[in-house]
């Protein structure tokens, strides 16, 4: 809204501010759940006078397309893979892997809590409070990893460096996408370069010895990337001489934009890990055949920004709202098509592995498949969230669920795995569907792209 609305000095004021913006009661009720504009406006002008100024010019973090390095994002993501293998032998994979998939999808859900909160900071003018937002999460991160895989080792009699694994696993795994937020993709490849290389090593030699300098190589990279990422946390803002509300009062405030994300975190965690998480210890041909989606994530993030880039030019070229609409929405069948194009070009590299090796099947297939599906819903269901249409993606990912696992429970007693997949493979296409009609009825409202 501008630093206009901090002029008002009465909500009746804001309403008509509001009101001049072409947001009427129908857009309060339905997307920010008010009964009208002037309970909307009651609601604004508390939250203005509780920030007491006006939000400095926010930074454009992550706004604008940056090919190279968004799509790099999914390699960082995976780097930790190389030592995997290294892992493995240490502790074993039967509990290494139950492990490590708990683990990621807690931090899943609280690294998108965390950064989400920080984008809102950020965008209010609240530097500081968005670094120690992420730098919090990275603690919440490290002490549930730590309880979560003390937990398994206390109750299944596993080994303590189980624990110290996990926890390296959930620090790597928060502080890199703290780097991440902030730009450092070049640091956060170099910082980590020492301990792949020697994970690469261990993989073509076998040699035990690699493996625990291997291991030792990990625990000091990882070390120097939360050092790194905590060094980032703790400078934002550092120069501007104005004071900033404390993090618990600004997290209240932005609770009620908050918890659709941490719900759709969460959705999405159980989703992805649960159709993975039967198959990691006894086949890995199922299990491996999904990699191409992670590699493949730092190319939805870059194709969600060049959608909006291209959507934001459509706005300049065209004259009436219909002219955008089938603008955007030839925009949007092109990003989900790249984006499938992309996705089996990456899953092809694990299958081919497969493949050599004489482990493809027709089961490892359908699960590459379905992957590339939920990457083209990934895509999509970015382009919602940006648009604060969380709770949309929620309700899709919900059907989803529906279908996969639940609609598990439908199928006959000892049946296949390929039947599982295939059933999870219709999930995810049913999340595609449903998630690219609701952002093809979504471009009719034009004013999201001015």
């Amino acid at each position: 809204m501008g630093t206009e609305v901090f002029r008002a000095v009465e909500p009746l004021q804001v309403a008509a501010i509001l009101e001049s913006q072409g947001l009427n009661d129908k857009i309060a009720r339905e997307r920010y759940g008010h009964t009208d504009v002037f309970s909307l406006a009651d609601a604004a002008y508390t939250h203005i006078k509780s920030l007491g100024r006006p939000p400095q010019r926010a930074d454009t973090l992550l706004k604008e397309a940056r090919p190279v390095a968004q799509i790099l994002h999914g390699l960082l993501y995976a780097m930790l893979g190389a030592l995997l293998p290294a892992a493995s032998g240490l502790v074993g994979t039967q509990w290494l892997m139950p492990g490590l998939v708990l683990t990621t999808g807690m931090g899943w859900v609280i690294g998108s809590a965390a950064s989400h909160l920080a984008y809102s900071l950020i965008g209010q003018g609240f530097p500081r409070a968005a670094g120690r937002a992420l730098s919090t999460g990275l603690l919440m991160g490290v002490v549930s990893a730590m309880v979560m895989a003390g937990l398994i080792a206390l109750a299944l009699d596993g080994p303590v460096a189980l624990v110290i694994l996990c926890v390296m696993q959930m620090a790597y795994q928060m502080a890199s996408g703290i780097l991440l937020f902030y730009r450092q993709e070049g640091w956060l490849g170099m910082i980590m370069l020492p301990s792949i290389v020697a994970g690469l090593v261990y993989i073509v030699s076998g040699d035990s010895q690699v493996g625990l300098l291997t291991i030792s190589l990990g625990f000091i990279c990882i070390l120097a990337t939360v050092g790194g990422a905590l060094l980032l946390t703790t400078t934002q803002g550092s120069d501007a001489d104005t004071a900033e509300p404390s993090l618990l009062s600004l997290a209240r405030i932005n609770v009620r934009v908050l918890l659709p994300s941490i719900v759709y975190a969460t959705l999405s965690a159980v989703f992805l890990l649960q159709a993975e998480a039967r198959y990691v210890l006894d086949r890995t041909d199922i299990a491996v055949a999904g990699a191409g989606l992670v590699l493949g994530m730092g190319i939805l993030e870059y194709r969600a920004h060049k959608f909006e880039d291209e959507a934001r030019v459509a706005m300049r070229e065209v004259r009436y709202p219909s002219d955008f609409t089938r603008r955007g929405r030839w925009l949007l069948a092109k990003g989900v098509l790249i984006c499938l194009a992309a996705l089996s070009a990456l899953s092809a590299l694990p299958l081919a592995s497969l493949y050599v090796r004489g482990e493809l099947t027709a089961t490892s297939l359908a699960m590459g498949a379905a992957h590339v599906i939920l990457g083209g819903a990934y895509f999509v269901a970015f382009l919602l969230t940006n648009q604060a249409k969380v709770t949309r993606v929620c309700v899709a990912q919900a059907a989803a669920l529906a279908v996969h696992p639940l609609g598990r429970l439908l199928l006959p007693a000892g049946h296949s795995a390929l039947a599982d997949v295939l059933l999870f493979a219709v999930a995810t296409l049913l999340f595609l569907v449903v998630l690219t009609t609701l952002m093809g009825l979504g471009l009719r409202d034009v004013r999201l792209y001015s």
